[in-house]
């Protein structure tokens, strides 16, 4: 008799295969998922912020120079990310906007071994330090962000590079596949204007996780292991010896058939239905839907500028991004199609709005209507 596959190994083959060929669609829908999130924290810390200053002339930060702006652009930097190292990369590189120095440490064994940092005017290479001990040990314990007093991280390593000013220090854990594959240290830095916003750092590190856990099940890869291999080499500052190990991660199914969408005139997509009469809930969930679109409609036209130009040129823009469009649609119409919100169809309005210009014409004759 021959001998029964693993069960297991089938499944995963199945997912993997199912994930290589939606990886696109699931990296939109995260990154989509987590400005939705951002935006939404943000809100009333920008309120606060306003009325607080109501009154005062402070300068307006110029745009795209906000701090919702800096986070999600910095998110996007890591899902634009092809590979592990680039990963890691990115979200260091993310972390310098929003805190004043930042490190990286893979967990091998029983330490925690020094990759990258930004910030620190000495290298950290080479630095090595007891995983079970200290803001670490607490941080790959709980599986959580610690931020106590930075000689509690390592006196050696504070001794070397300086004591923060405030003398405090956050330690953020990456956790894939349910186990902490390294951690990040932040502080404000020995300056007295430094920075170190724990917050924008929870973000950056939990859509790293999210996405080593997407690259790791494209490949097909099998139980946790212990080590992976190497970043590739990088002249960023403080190159080290190791990433974290790959995970896995739950795939989507497969994107529905694209439905056609009921005609929706130019003026729709500025104005949008008439909610005052609906429940405070109910406007919840269209103000969400119609954010939600636009965040996917603006992630088509930031990756297709030229394509989106010629078609407005050539009257063609839905067959130049018919693949791109479709998939959205159906990532769309998957979460609100079946909602109060889902005859509104936001995101019809939004292609029509964003792509087109509020000019449907230019979308082409086989657009659907």
């Amino acid at each position: 008799m021959a001998d029964t596959p693993d069960i297991s190994q089938v499944v995963e083959s199945a997912v993997a295969e199912s994930l290589e060929a939606h990886l696109a669609e699931l990296r939109t829908v995260l990154r989509a998922e987590i400005v939705e999130k951002i935006n939404a924290a943000m809100a009333p810390l920008i309120e606060e912020a306003a009325k607080s200053s109501k009154g005062n002339k402070k300068e307006e930060p110029a745009p795209g120079t906000g701090p919702t702006d800096l986070l999600n652009a910095a998110v996007a930097s890591i899902y634009d990310a092809p590979g592990q190292g680039d990963i890691l990369k990115a979200l260091l590189d993310g972390l310098t906007q929003f805190t004043s120095r930042a490190a990286l440490f893979v967990v091998k064994g029983g330490s925690i071994a020094a990759w990258q940092a930004r910030g620190f005017e000495k290298d950290i290479k080479g630095f090595t330090a007891d995983s079970s001990s200290g803001l670490a040990g607490r941080a790959i314990r709980d599986k959580e962000p610690v931020n106590a007093a930075a000689t509690e991280f390592d006196s050696k390593f504070i001794s070397t590079h300086g004591n923060p000013f405030d003398g405090n220090a956050c330690v953020l854990p990456i956790v894939v596949r349910d186990k902490v594959a390294a951690v990040v240290y932040i502080d404000s830095g020995t300056e007295a204007e430094g920075k170190a916003d724990e917050s924008a750092a929870r973000v950056l590190v939990r859509s790293t996780a999210s996405w080593l856990e997407l690259l790791a099940l494209r490949k097909g890869s099998g139980a946790a292991a212990a080590e992976a291999p190497e970043p590739p080499p990088t002249s960023a500052p403080a190159p080290a010896e190791a990433g974290p190990p790959p995970t896995s991660f739950e795939a989507e199914p497969p994107p529905a058939p694209a439905a056609e969408a009921p005609k929706a005139a130019p003026a729709a997509a500025s104005s949008g239905p008439d909610l005052s009469s609906l429940s405070k809930e109910d406007q919840e969930v269209h103000k969400k839907a119609k954010r939600f679109a636009k965040l996917l409609v603006d992630e088509i036209k930031l990756y297709n500028k030229g394509k989106v130009e010629e078609g407005r040129a050539n009257k063609d823009i839905y067959k130049r991004l018919q693949e791109d469009i479709d998939k959205s649609r159906s990532t769309y119409e998957k979460r609100y199609n079946n909602s109060v919100a889902g005859p509104a169809n936001y995101f019809q309005a939004e292609i029509i709005r964003i792509l087109a210009d509020n000019d449907v014409s230019l979308l082409g004759s086989d657009f659907p209507q």
